[in-house]
């Protein structure tokens, strides 16, 4: 009998932890990012690929999202994609958070969900409503989940190459920067898995070419528009114009209330400072801003949580755990906004 209680006391933690962590990432983020209709952006072309993703309209650079919505067979009107996109957004976050709880420690784990409901992603996910920004954070968090999951090197990098690819799929230019940024952080503190790694990047790589090759061959869909286009664009006057911009605003949006949380970690773990400049630098070459700078920056935050709760001594973890939670309260206590075009945006 004992020895059943502690077998099942981890999944019952990670049961408990699960279902508060579904009721925070439910509730919390429309409260704290509750925008004005002036302040969204929507993507009213993705419902038209959702009903036939197979069009020249659809970007080859970006298929999974239309795709999977289209096999899903759930989408009937726009209503349909702003529900189902938004569950998909809560759903990673519980994921993750309920990994942690299982794998590593159930008050990291809190500590992580209080920092995504509180986080500029979630602002993001709250206001850009129809883009692909909730299955690539689903799969990113996959991915992360693998990283720290024990499985035989050959299922890992199975298993990693498959969520890369997906990935690819989805929104190709940016799940590669995500990747690469997640696995070089990750190496720093594992360089025994740098095999595991190339062996998923290789993998994945010749799986998205003969997936590139079908559409393009195969299907109406053409080499039209991606990022590569919009990127052309961002040298020169464009550049500065856009980024000298409400430069002081804009960089306090790039956390709102993370910010005392983000500024531990850089203390804790200076490398983390490389990593989110990195970030800032790829985000200043679009026009929108702090949306791809918070879907950059947010798994390499999670990833450096990881490992700086896995070196904190008790009054350490206890900082970050008084951190996370004050991010909430910071976020109350000026109006939020998001940078995008040089331009910022309150939400309210």
């Amino acid at each position: 009998m004992k020895l059943n209680l502690k077998l099942s006391f981890p999944f019952v933690k990670t049961f408990l932890v699960s279902i508060i962590s579904f009721v925070i990432l439910l509730k919390l983020p429309p409260v704290l990012f509750d925008a004005k209709m002036e302040a969204k952006v929507f993507n009213f072309g993705i419902y038209q690929l959702i009903l036939n993703p197979w069009t020249e309209n659809t970007q080859w650079d970006q298929f999974l999202t239309p795709w999977i919505l289209w096999v899903s067979g759930l989408i009937s009107k726009p209503e349909d994609l702003v529900f189902i996109l938004n569950w998909f957004t809560i759903l990673s976050g519980v994921i993750f958070v309920g990994f942690i709880a299982h794998r590593l420690d159930w008050l990291l784990a809190i500590s992580l969900c209080f920092i995504l409901s509180s986080s500029p992603l979630y602002l993001i996910f709250q206001t850009w409503i129809g883009f692909s920004d909730p299955i690539t954070f689903l799969l990113i968090t996959l991915y992360l989940i693998l990283l720290y999951s024990e499985f035989l090197p050959k299922l890992k990098i199975l298993y990693l190459s498959f969520v890369l690819f997906l990935g690819m799929t989805n929104h190709l230019f940016q799940m590669l920067a995500l990747v690469f940024l997640v696995n070089v952080f990750y190496l720093v503190y594992h360089k025994d898995k740098t095999k595991i790694l190339l062996g998923a990047y290789v993998f994945a790589f010749v799986m998205y070419v003969l997936f590139l090759f079908y559409i393009l061959q195969c299907t109406p869909i053409g080499w039209n528009q991606t990022r590569v286009s919009v990127f052309s664009k961002m040298w020169g006057n464009e550049f500065i114009r856009m980024n000298q911009s409400e430069f002081l605003l804009g960089t306090v949006g790039l956390f709102h209330g993370l910010w005392p949380f983000v500024v531990y970690i850089m203390y804790r773990m200076p490398i983390s400072i490389l990593g989110f400049v990195f970030c800032y630098l790829l985000s200043m070459m679009t026009y929108d801003t702090g949306r791809v700078f918070a879907i950059l920056s947010t798994p390499i935050l999670l990833l450096f949580s990881i490992q700086n709760w896995q070196t904190a001594n008790f009054f350490e973890k206890r900082i970050s755990i008084l951190f996370s939670i004050g991010s909430i309260i910071i976020c109350k206590l000026y109006p939020l906004f998001y940078k995008w075009d040089g331009k910022i945006i309150y939400l309210q």
